[in-house]
């Protein structure tokens, strides 16, 4: 359990963008998607807040490691020093360092995006709040992909709902890591 007094600190967690699921987007989603999650991790960055990717390996028929499929998004990639951490299950804490990562960065705040919302953003984010963490869903920075009848957006706002107020504080990407810009009033 953290303790109250203890400074905390947010972390950016950005979970499998990886070229083999972007590149099943269409293309116009794909780059709107990479353009978002590009515009965070760079404010991220600017701010001084620390960003972890993570990335799965499903074993050779899914992901294989060491496979440019397998590789972070040109786009996005982590610069030298960010942490990768590696997973085989959907949940990013499942039988990885991840809980090591964080507790390394004093991480009380997971600011969480990446593919499928449906699948490891979701199980990551929900084990992250079981945990205890505070956790806060960039609205328009996760992606999946249209399944059973409904479409990409459908399933997106499905997840938004059950996680919102529960799980996750869902905020737009535009409002994430933005600093302030007026002066503050002094009383």
């Amino acid at each position: 359990m953290r303790s109250k007094a203890t400074l905390m600190s947010t972390v950016l967690l950005i979970i499998d963008v990886q070229r083999a699921l972007v590149d099943y987007l269409p293309p116009e989603r794909r780059a709107e998607f990479l353009g978002t999650l590009g515009g965070v991790i760079e404010r991220a960055r600017s701010g001084g807040t620390a960003v972890v990717y993570v990335r799965h390996d499903g074993g050779p028929d899914d992901l294989s490691a060491g496979t440019p499929e397998w590789e972070i998004a040109d786009e996005i990639a982590p610069r030298a020093g960010e942490p990768i951490v590696e997973k085989h299950f959907r949940n990013a804490f499942r039988e990885t360092n991840l809980s090591d990562v964080l507790s390394a960065l004093d991480a009380d705040h997971l600011v969480a995006g990446g593919m499928q919302t449906d699948y490891c953003v979701d199980a990551t984010i929900r084990e992250a709040e079981q945990r205890g963490y505070r956790v806060t869903l960039i609205e328009d920075g996760s992606a999946t992909y249209a399944a059973g009848g409904l479409t990409e957006q459908q399933i997106r706002d499905h997840v938004h709902r059950i996680a919102r107020g529960s799980v996750a504080e869902i905020v737009p990407a535009a409002e994430l890591f933005v600093l302030a810009t007026e002066p503050l009033e002094v009383r």
